[in-house]
């Protein structure tokens, strides 16, 4: 079973994959080191809140982007 953080991180980062983005791609945009939100990913550390907030940001920004491309 999965925290609410998990659940945050997996939903946010399967919407990014759906749009294409891979791991590298997400965790340059955030600015946060790929290995950390592997991480984050597999539940081996938990991110504080702000980072999932970031987290968020980025990918819509990703998203956007894409977009409008």
């Amino acid at each position: 079973m999965f925290t609410s953080t998990e659940q945050a991180i997996k939903k946010i980062l399967l919407r990014a994959k759906k749009k294409g983005f891979k791991m590298n791609d997400i965790a340059y945009a955030a600015g946060i080191d790929p290995a950390q939100l592997s991480r984050w990913n597999t539940g081996k550390t938990v991110p504080l809140y702000s980072n999932i907030v970031k987290l968020e940001q980025a990918v819509q920004a990703l998203i956007a982007a894409k977009a409008q491309a």
